[in-house]
C-alpha cells in the first residue's frame, strides 16, 4: 500500500525542490495569503492561517486526502487488535481504544496548527513534521532556542525507526503467514526462521526500485486486495461470534501496556498528516471539525473498534499474533493469508522508501559523484538485510508490534505534539495556567503509556527469547 508519505518525498525530489525534513531553508509563498480571519466562526481555531495553495498536479481534492488518510492508518496493525483487545478485556479494551484514538486525534490536530503558525511565521509554505518541532523550538524560550536542529534530528531519528520497525513486523508478518499456509495445507514445515530468510530474495530484488512510480500500479493493486482481504475477515468475525460472557470483560493490569503499544501501532497516523495536508490546495478543508482529519479518523476508529471487540469475541482466548492465523483451514479463507503477504510485499519497499530517501540524499551530499550509486545500493541491500535480521533477532509478531508501537509510535503522536503546543502558545504570548495543565496532563500520558509499554513489550521479548523448555 502506497504511503502518501512517500509519495511527498518522491515528488519533492522529483520536482528537484528541497526536502523540508532536511533542509530548513525552504522558502515558498502561498498564493493569497492573508491574515485576516476568516468569518466562519471558528477564529478560536484560527483557521485565518489556513489560506489556499496554488494547484498543482500532485494537488488533492478532500474526498482524495480522506482516502489517503483512511488507507494509510489501516495497516497490519488492525489484524493484531483482538489480541489487544484479550490483553485488556473485550469492555476495558472497547473503552481504552476510543481514549487512545480520540488522544492521538486531539495530538494530530495540535501539530497541524502549529505547522499553519510556524508557516505564517518563517514565510514557507510547506513544513513537514520534523520542521514543525524545529520551528516551534527556535520560537521557544531563550534556553532552548538554539537546539532547534537537534529537535529535529529527534523526530527524524524516530521517523526512521518507526518505518524500519514497520519494516520488520512485515517480515515476520510474511514470515508467520507463509509458515502456517504451507505447513496446513502442502504439509511444508520450514521454522519461521527459513521463511525469512527465503523472503529475503524477493524482497532485496523489489527494494533496488529506486522510483516509487514503477511501483504506483502494483500499490493500487495492493490496496484493492488489501480492503477484500480485510473485509473477509471482519465478515468472518461477525459470522463466528461467541456469547459475550464467554471471554474477559476485564484484562489483567500488567498487560495493559501491551493494549497500548498495539493500538498506538496499529493508531499510527502522525507520520502521513503533514505530508497529506502539505498536498492539499484547500488545508482549511483538513483541519475543520467536519474535515478531513476528524472525519477519517472517525472511519478508522469504528474499523478498529470492530476488528479489536468482535475479533475477540469470534476467536476468545485461543486469539493468535494476527488473526489470519486463526482462519478456518479451507482453501478460502487460506488464500487470504497469500493476499495479505503479497500486499505487504508491496508496502515494505513503500514504508522502506522513506528512510532510504533520507540516506540517498546524504551520500549525494558527502559521496564523489562516480560512488554514489554503489553506495545507494550498498545502503538499500544492507537496511533490508539488517531489517530481516532484527525480525528473525525477534520473531514475535505480537511483541514486536507492540514494542515499535509504544516506542516510535506514542513518542510520535503523543509526546512531541504537546511539547510543540506548549512552544508555540509561548510564542504567541498565550501560555496560561490552563494550557499548562492540558498539556502536562497529556505528557504525562504519553510518557505513562511510553515507559510502560517499551519496558513490557521488552520484557515479554526477553522471557520469549530465553525461555526454556
Amino acid at each position: 500500500m502506497e504511503t502518501p508519505e512517500a509519495t511527498y518525498y518522491h515528488e519533492q525530489s522529483q520536482n528537484g525542490s528541497a526536502n523540508p525534513a532536511t533542509d530548513g531553508s525552504t522558502n515558498v509563498m502561498a498564493v493569497g495569503v492573508t491574515n485576516r480571519r476568516q468569518e466562519d466562526g471558528n477564529d478560536d481555531e484560527e483557521l485565518y492561517l489556513f489560506h489556499e495553495r496554488a494547484q498543482s498536479s500532485s494537488s488533492l481534492t478532500p474526498e482524495q486526502a480522506f482516502i489517503h488518510m483512511v488507507k494509510a492508518m489501516l495497516g497490519t496493525g488492525l489484524l493484531s487488535l483482538p489480541l489487544a483487545f484479550k490483553h485488556s478485556g473485550l469492555m476495558l479494551g472497547l473503552v481504552l481504544v476510543v481514549v487512545i484514538c480520540v488522544v492521538c486525534l486531539y495530538c494530530m490536530r495540535q501539530v497541524v496548527f502549529a505547522a499553519h503558525f510556524v508557516c505564517s511565521r518563517n514565510g514557507r509554505d510547506l513544513i513537514d513534521y520534523a520542521n514543525v518541532m524545529r520551528g516551534a523550538v527556535e520560537m521557544g524560550p531563550d534556553w532552548i532556542r538554539n537546539r532547534g536542529y537537534f529537535f529535529k534530528q529527534l523526530v527524524n531519528v524516530n521517523m526512521f525507526i518507526a518505518q524500519l520497525g514497520f519494516c520488520c513486523v512485515y517480515f515476520v508478518f510474511m514470515a508467520d503467514n507463509l509458515e502456517d499456509f504451507f505447513r496446513a495445507n502442502l504439509d511444508i514445515k520450514l521454522p519461521v526462521s527459513v521463511w525469512m530468510l527465503i523472503l529475503l530474495i524477493p524482497m532485496l530484488a523489489i527494494c533496488s526500485i529506486r522510483r516509487l512510480n514503477v511501483l504506483a500500479p502494483f500499490a493500487m493493486a495492493a490496496n484493492v486486495v488489501y480492503l477484500v482481504a480485510v473485509a473477509i475477515v471482519l465478515y468472518f468475525f461477525f459470522t463466528n461470534l461467541r456469547p459475550i460472557n464467554s471471554v474477559s470483560w476485564m484484562g489483567k493490569f500488567t498487560e495493559l501496556p501491551l493494549f497500548f503499544g498495539t493500538v498506538m501501532f496499529a493508531f499510527e497516523g502522525v507520520a502521513v498528516i503533514m505530508p497529506i495536508e502539505n498536498r492539499m490546495s484547500q488545508p482549511a478543508a483538513f483541519i475543520r471539525w467536519n474535515g478531513v482529519l476528524n472525519s477519517s479518523c472517525m472511519v478508522v476508529l469504528a474499523i478498529f473498534t470492530m476488528a479489536g471487540f468482535y475479533g475477540y469475541l469470534a476467536l476468545g482466548e485461543t486469539v493468535k499474533d494476527t488473526a489470519t492465523l486463526n482462519l478456518p483451514m479451507t482453501p478460502f479463507y487460506q488464500t487470504i493469508k497469500i493476499m495479505f503477504v503479497l500486499c505487504i510485499m508491496i508496502s515494505y519497499p513503500l514504508q522502506f522508501y522513506v528512510p532510504m530517501e533520507r540516506v540517498e540524499k546524504w551520500v549525494t551530499r558527502k559521496i564523489p559523484a562516480h560512488k554514489q550509486t554503489r553506495y545507494i545500493y550498498a545502503a538499500r541491500f544492507g537496511g533490508v538485510i539488517c531489517t530481516c535480521i532484527l525480525a528473525e533477532a525477534i520473531p514475535h509478531l505480537a511483541l514486536f508490534i507492540s514494542l515499535i508501537g509504544a516506542f516510535s509510535g506514542a513518542s510520535m503522536a503523543l509526546v512531541f505534539p504537546p511539547i510543540i503546543e506548549l512552544l508555540v502558545l509561548y510564542a504567541k504570548g498565550e501560555l496560561t495556567a490552563t494550557m499548562w495543565l492540558k498539556n502536562g496532563l497529556l505528557l504525562f500520558f504519553a510518557i505513562i503509556g511510553f515507559t510502560t509499554g517499551t519496558y513490557s513489550a521488552l520484557s515479554e521479548i526477553s522471557q520469549a527469547l530465553f525461555k526454556t523448555d
